[in-house]
C-alpha cells in the first residue's frame, strides 16, 4: 500500500491494507463521510493544482482538509481503482428542487459509476449531506442507509438520481441528471473546477460551506450558522464571532 494511502486510511478510520469486495462499499462509503467533509475552500480561494497523486495528498492529508465532489469523488475513485474495481468517473447536472430548474453551471456534479457482476451502480462521496452511503444500482431498486431512501430513474437517454432523505423530504425529490457514457480521466476535473471556482451561477463560490453525515445526522457549517440534525432534532446556532467560526470549523470539520 502506498504512503498516501496508509494517511487516508489513518484519517478515515479504514483498513486499506486489505482487499476490499462489494460487500464492504457501505463501510468504506461510511468512513468518506463521516471524515472527510464537504468543504468549499479550495474553491474560494481559486486553488487550481493538477488531478494527481500530490494534489489529493495536499488536499486530505497536509491540510486535513474536505473537499467539494471532484476532490471527494476523485480520491473515492484511486481507490477503489487501485483495489481493483471497475470505476469511471463521470458528469451530472445538478437539480434545483426549490425553484425546480436544472443547473445552470450544467454537468459540473461529479460521481462514480462503478460495474459489479454484470450491474452498473452509480456510487457517491461527493453530493454534500445527500449521501446514499450504499452503491445505488441503475436497475430502479431502492436502497435503504442511515441517510435516506436512494433510487435510479431513467430519465431520456440518461439516468436521474432520486432521493428521499430522512428528516428532509416527504417524497422523493431529484438529486442530478446523468449520461452513462459522459464519463471523465481525472486530467479532465480541472475544466470542472474552472466552472465552479468562476461560473456567476456556481452556488459554492461565493460564501463558506462545511458538511459532514455523522452516525446520527448531520451537520452544517456557514459563517452565519452551525445547523446540526442528529436523531431527528434540528438545532441551529448563530455564530457569535470569527473566532468561535474558526473553533468550530476546526472540532467538528
Amino acid at each position: 500500500m502506498s504512503s498516501l494511502m496508509k494517511k487516508i486510511a489513518s484519517r478515515i478510520q479504514f483498513p486499506l491494507d486489505r482487499p476490499i469486495t462489494f460487500d464492504d462499499l457501505p463501510s468504506l462509503l461510511e468512513a468518506f463521510a463521516y471524515h472527510l467533509p464537504f468543504d468549499n475552500q479550495a474553491v474560494l480561494s481559486k486553488r487550481t493544482l493538477p488531478f494527481n497523486e500530490a494534489r489529493l495528498e495536499q488536499t486530505f492529508v497536509t491540510n486535513q482538509a474536505g473537499g467539494v465532489c471532484y476532490d471527494l469523488n476523485h480520491l473515492l475513485y484511486e481507490i477503489l481503482r487501485i483495489k481493483g474495481f471497475d470505476v469511471a468517473l463521470v458528469k451530472a447536472t445538478v437539480y434545483d428542487n426549490e425553484h425546480e430548474v436544472w443547473s445552470a453551471t450544467g454537468p459540473t456534479h461529479v460521481a462514480i459509476l462503478l460495474q459489479h457482476a454484470g450491474a452498473t451502480y452509480l456510487v457517491d462521496s461527493g453530493f454534500g449531506i445527500n449521501l446514499a452511503l450504499r452503491p445505488v444500482p441503475l436497475t430502479g431498486e431502492t436502497v435503504l442507509s442511515p441517510s435516506g431512501s436512494f433510487r435510479i430513474a431513467p430519465n431520456g437517454s440518461g439516468y436521474q438520481l432520486e432521493m428521499q432523505r430522512i428528516g428532509l423530504d416527504d417524497t422523493f425529490i431529484i438529486g442530478y441528471h446523468f449520461y452513462t457514457q459522459q464519463t471523465l480521466l481525472p486530467e479532465q476535473l480541472a475544466a470542472i473546477e474552472q466552472v465552479i471556482q468562476q461560473h456567476a451561477a456556481s452556488p459554492f463560490n461565493k460564501r463558506s460551506l462545511l458538511a459532514v453525515r455523522t452516525e446520527t445526522g448531520h451537520r452544517i457549517l456557514t459563517e452565519q450558522a452551525l445547523t446540526t440534525w442528529a436523531d431527528g432534532k434540528k438545532t441551529i446556532q448563530p455564530v457569535p464571532s470569527d473566532e468561535q467560526y474558526a473553533s468550530w470549523k476546526k472540532e467538528l470539520f
